[in-house]
């Protein structure tokens, strides 16, 4: 998807991604072919080849989560692509383009087989829906309380749909095409929010699914400030210790490590709340 915004000539495409090169990740983009090195931060992988391939493009990231971003990027920001696997990664990012009245152009692999693909359009007016807007009342709530919750992996509601995720290096670029395409030259549709989905092993390949916003769900309300609670109080399994990491509580629960031992194991004893997961409560 980079590439392809590279190609296009973009001013200027800032990237967020906390996630580190796998074996399984060398194999498949042209960025992470060369100089790669297991344990890398992927963000560090790219930018020096972007930056060379596309000078005329100003590249610029950070190894952290989308939630993490500094607000000025949001503030800044023209319209948001997102390239997750999961209902959580997806419906954070739906907050903050709420939050920022960002466009956001989404796109992933699906299915049990490795040639199906969507890529969905979410406009930036609250008038029609966002990606939570899709979810079940149920789905919403459990998301909602992840965002809060004192499990230490987020990821276990997560598995079954991870699992279901694959994906190719052709069907990776003929999606990320679509998507940048769709994201980029804008049709009068592209008003409301739809998805693309692809499946080349139907005769039918290509169906448009119209999306219409739920009535129920809170990201249209106006919340001030950031959505997501902070965590003020964590405590060690391993050594009983406390103390007061002042971070997201998803941060926390997924990158968090005690300041007295260094453990991971932790829990949420107390967080900030706000409007927004007070709501869902």
């Amino acid at each position: 998807m980079v590439k392809n915004l590279g190609l296009l000539g973009c001013d200027s495409v800032f990237m967020a991604d906390a996630d580190i090169i796998e074996e399984k990740n060398i194999a498949k983009p042209g960025l992470l072919r060369e100089n790669a090195t297991i344990g890398q931060s992927k963000i560090s992988c790219v930018i020096d080849p972007l930056r060379s391939w596309f000078p005329q493009t100003q590249w610029n990231g950070a190894p952290v989560e989308i939630a993490d971003v500094e607000p000025k990027q949001f503030w800044e920001a023209e319209m948001l692509f997102s390239c997750v696997d999961t209902d959580l990664a997806r419906t954070e990012i739906a907050a903050l383009a709420t939050r920022y009245k960002i466009p956001i152009c989404d796109a992933g692999m699906g299915g049990r087989s490795n040639h199906v693909g969507r890529v969905s359009w979410f406009p930036s007016t609250d008038s029609v829906a966002c990606f939570a807007c899709l979810l079940t009342s149920r789905r919403r709530a459990e998301l909602f309380s992840i965002w809060e919750s004192q499990v230490h992996s987020c990821w276990a509601h997560e598995q079954d749909e991870r699992i279901a995720w694959t994906s190719t290096p052709t069907m990776s670029s003929i999606v990320a095409d679509l998507q940048v395409k769709l994201a980029i030259f804008p049709k009068e549709h592209q008003e409301e929010a739809f998805s693309i989905h692809l499946d080349l092993d139907r005769t039918a390949a290509s169906q448009t699914i119209q999306h219409r916003r739920s009535a129920e769900c809170p990201l249209h309300t106006q919340v001030p400030g950031v959505p997501f609670p902070i965590c003020t109080r964590a405590e060690c399994r391993t050594c009983g210790g406390q103390f007061s990491p002042d971070q997201r509580v998803g941060w926390v629960r997924r990158w968090g490590k005690c300041s007295l031992c260094g453990s991971h194991d932790l829990i949420i004893r107390d967080s900030m709340r706000n409007e927004l997961v007070d709501s869902i409560s």
